[in-house]
């Protein structure tokens, strides 16, 4: 697998337990990752994994990160990922794993990153965005993923993600981690298309939101419905 050049700027120095914690990590992604039995539902057409001849903007909640980032790698999206120390540690695995970081955050070089975002868009490259991080509120689509997207000319598509079985952490997003040799699912939704003229930004956050949450309840209820035909 071929390595991908490091285009992105440090906005931490890690210590060597930070870069012990990203190895330690990488390692704890790669072997529950590949333990996972994955199924895909809704427009996996749409997903990072197969091919599109036009460039997408992907959005998905904060607290699916874990298995997204293993499960789409080595796929050549640009992400946003936070300007902060464990950003840091993000940013360095996501590279690891073949993406592309572009680092900001609402309170830190945000629209910079937004910026920069729009431009690799605009060359024609794919993108995701956590449209509730990296701080939240939980499941709470923020004004960013609608800017980017009209800014350039691409469409949103929201993507879910639950496990049969895992561990939710007491942050903020409640971060997932699978448990290893779990079933687990990604729904992929419909593309909602957000023209740089038209309704206000207010009514393209409330699609996305929509959408979002319907494919998130559809992951939800994916194994208690699935349950009675095994």
């Amino acid at each position: 697998m071929a390595k991908s050049k490091k285009l992105y700027m440090n906005t931490y120095k890690l210590s060597w337990k930070d870069k012990v914690l990203t190895w330690l990590g990488l390692g704890l992604m790669a072997v529950i990752g590949s333990s996972l039995r994955i199924n895909e539902e809704g427009r996996s057409d749409l997903g990072p994994r197969a091919k599109q001849g036009y460039p997408i903007l992907w959005a998905l909640w904060h607290e699916t990160i874990f298995t997204s980032v293993w499960y789409h790698r080595f796929k050549q999206v640009h992400v946003m990922i936070s300007a902060s120390r464990d950003g840091e540690i993000i940013s360095e695995i996501s590279h690891k794993l073949g993406y592309s970081p572009i680092r900001g955050s609402s309170s830190k070089g945000g629209l910079e990153a937004a910026r920069e975002l729009v431009s690799h868009v605009l060359k024609g490259n794919r993108a995701a965005i956590t449209p509730d991080g990296p701080k939240g509120p939980r499941r709470k689509v923020q004004q960013g993923v609608v800017l980017i997207a009209r800014l350039a000319h691409c469409p949103v598509v929201p993507f879910a993600f639950e496990v049969e079985r895992g561990w939710r952490l007491k942050s903020w997003d409640r971060f997932i981690i699978p448990k290893p040799f779990s079933r687990a699912v990604f729904v992929y939704g419909n593309p909602i298309t957000i023209p740089r003229k038209g309704e206000t930004d207010a009514w393209y956050i409330e699609k996305v939101q929509i959408e979002l949450d319907r494919i998130t309840r559809i992951a939800e209820n994916y194994f208690t419905s699935t349950n009675a035909n095994l």
